[in-house]
């Protein structure tokens, strides 16, 4: 006898949940919500900047239904066009934190972002120009005169 209808546990599932969005753009067009949300809030912190939203990865994972961030990364496996869209929202999310630097009211949290999820660098190259001397020593053998020659 098969499993009832419904039941995860079915035949015929392969395992986990079914997928979320079966549609890029419905996907897409839930980030654009998700970004819409958070400029809603009118957040005028020290957190947000221009009195635009804060905008991170986990919350749009949370707004996108997902229970952890590699549900939303995992998508970019499933074809061409979700990568394409959650790329973009990364994207999106490198080029607002480059902006709060400019900003100036929250540089630490943006670097951060930026060397820990955008691959930026951090690193500085110094170039020192040295001067080597070299110094002879040589033996003088006997007396020396002195200099008043006494």
């Amino acid at each position: 006898m098969a499993a009832p209808k419904g039941n995860l546990f079915a035949l015929g599932n392969n395992g986990g949940r079914p997928p979320v969005y079966d549609d890029p753009a419905e996907m897409e067009k839930q980030i654009a919500l998700y970004l819409d949300y958070e400029d809603s809030l009118k957040r005028r912190d020290a957190f947000s900047g221009l009195g635009k939203g804060v905008y991170t990865l986990e919350g749009c994972a949370l707004f996108l239904k997902f229970a952890h961030v590699q549900s939303m990364y995992d998508y970019e496996k499933r074809s061409k066009e979700f990568s394409y869209v959650v790329n973009r929202f990364r994207l999106f999310l490198t080029h607002w934190n480059v902006q709060k630097i400019y900003w100036g009211g929250t540089t630490a949290g943006a670097q951060y972002w930026l060397n820990n999820k955008a691959d930026y660098s951090n690193e500085s190259i110094v170039q020192q120009n040295t001067i080597v001397t070299e110094v002879k020593t040589t033996t003088i053998t006997g007396t020396p005169p002195l200099e008043n020659k006494e």
